[in-house]
């Protein structure tokens, strides 16, 4: 600036250039009150914590004080969440900077932690960088010397293989054989499990409500659920359950696409036993629900046992979406189960709480329902009962004594309650009707591999796995 406070144009030209430098600026933050406490329990106590919204649930890692969602006050609501994870997405330094934690080059990843719904940066180290694949597993190594800094997980790598037994029954069981009746009732008495018989595992491949947006396993057409249902038996099903489709995926009542589809089935599998759904979908009148049954006469249909709500929610916070109330009245009950039983469908009763069992029963002094009668507990509904070990063994106990039952359960509930089945005697029901994930909250590749959990849960017991005909002689099904 000249003396006159303007602004000097002399050699303005001349002198001016460019440097290229670097500059180190030591400095000192605070790290707030949330980033302190995240990063001290890293150091401390080797663990890694996120901040959970109690409105949406969301997980936020690193933690946040706020939801960005709905802008909840977050601060004090810490949650644990794994130290392993899998990368989503990576990249690769490979500049040389002094100030850089690693020589290049070395991988920089974004890794979502099991239990964390967002992802936190990291270096990822122990492989090539062109071996890292998004997708893969990680798991954090923590630094021996810390700095408290995010550098107390010194970096992640790959997660190692968990052991696996690999385990297998060696020696082929024995056909089951069933017992003469006189000795059924007491192998049920005073709640002792029966454990003579194998497991029927019956896979539910679609229901009325499990979309393609959700899983692109989910079949729709005829030739979709042959190819499905031929992948459960090989996988070790004796039985599908189905609702048929429309190409668009809305459940039908139509005779004609009903029968294609369990025909197709029939035809890709022939041993296979097929239960088709008596229940059909939401809005369907009692007539749509129970002339299809009797036109197709498939081996085992779905029988209802009383009026509920059953509705879609969202089950972290409540918020209804779908309110639908489920009818199945008495004169349904009796209608439905004497059109089956007269034209060789065995029913599956459905059983939704202890009142479905008791109507049930009451109707079943009409004496038209023939023995063994077969029960299936469903758990996590909304509108019905979440699972609990001591309503299972009380639903057990209040069965007639010739009485078989398997359990299916909605989401999570799906593989505690068949397992709970295995362990009492009864059997398994899974598929994506009921949970379109597996036990680890991958999704699932169909209804075949949630199939393959249980076969390896049965032969952990010890039960063994029944074939379709094994199957038939339990239940009491006719070959057709």
């Amino acid at each position: 600036m000249s003396e006159e406070g303007q602004m000097s144009t002399k050699n303005t030209d001349k002198d001016s250039f460019a440097v290229q430098g670097k500059l180190a600026l030591p400095y000192t933050y605070f790290a707030g009150r949330v980033g302190s406490k995240f990063l001290t329990t890293i150091r401390d106590q080797k663990k890694i914590m996120g901040t959970k919204c109690p409105t949406c649930g969301k997980v936020y890692l690193p933690p946040r004080q706020v939801c960005q969602k709905d802008f909840t006050d977050i601060r004090n609501n810490w949650v644990d969440v794994g130290s392993s994870g899998t990368v989503v997405n990576f990249t690769v330094v490979r500049y040389e900077d002094r100030h850089l934690a690693r020589k290049p080059p070395y991988v920089i990843a974004m890794i979502k932690l099991d239990g964390a719904d967002t992802p936190m940066a990291h270096i990822l180290d122990g492989l090539k960088p062109e071996d890292v694949k998004k997708g893969m597993r990680v798991e954090a190594v923590f630094a021996e010397k810390t700095t408290t800094t995010i550098l107390d997980i010194d970096h992640f790598k790959p997660e190692a293989e968990r052991a696996k037994t690999g385990w297998r029954p060696k020696a082929a069981r024995k056909p089951y054989v069933p017992e003469p009746e006189s000795g059924i009732e007491d192998k049920r008495r005073g709640g002792k499990p029966d454990m003579s018989k194998p497991v029927i595992i019956c896979a539910a491949l679609a229901g009325a409500a499990t979309m393609k947006n959700q899983t692109p396993a989910v079949p729709y057409t005829p030739s979709e659920f042959a190819e499905d249902a031929y992948k459960c038996w090989k996988a070790g099903a004796a039985m599908v359950h189905v609702h048929a489709r429309e190409d668009n995926g809305m459940p039908t009542h139509d005779h004609e696409r009903i029968r294609t589809t369990h025909d197709a089935i029939k035809q890709r599998c022939p041993e296979l036993i097929v239960n088709l759904s008596s229940a059909v979908g939401m809005g369907k009148t009692a007539e749509q629900r129970i002339s299809q049954i009797v036109a197709v006469k498939p081996e085992m249909a779905s029988l209802n046992t009383n009026t509920m709500n059953f509705s879609l929610l969202d089950r972290k916070s409540g918020k209804i979406f779908i309110d639908f109330v489920f009818e199945n009245t008495f004169t349904m009950l009796q209608d439905f189960g004497k059109a089956m039983e007269e034209n060789g469908v065995k029913p599956e009763i459905e059983v939704y709480d202890m009142g479905g069992l008791d109507n049930t029963m009451l109707i079943a002094k009409q004496g038209f329902f023939t023995n063994p009668m077969n029960f299936n507990f469903v758990w996590g509904v909304a509108g019905g009962q979440a699972f609990r070990v001591e309503t299972f063994v009380a639903l057990m106990n209040a069965l007639p004594a010739k009485a078989n039952f398997t359990t299916c359960g909605v989401g999570l509930d799906q593989f505690p309650a068949i397992m709970q089945s295995g362990i009492l005697g009864g059997h398994m029901r899974v598929g994506l009707e009921d949970n379109i994930r597996m036990p680890d909250g991958e999704l699932a590749k169909g209804s075949w591999e949630q199939v393959e959990v249980a076969v390896h849960a049965a032969e952990c017991l010890g039960r063994g796995v029944a074939t379709p005909d094994e199957a038939r002689a339990i239940m009491g099904i006719h070959k057709r």
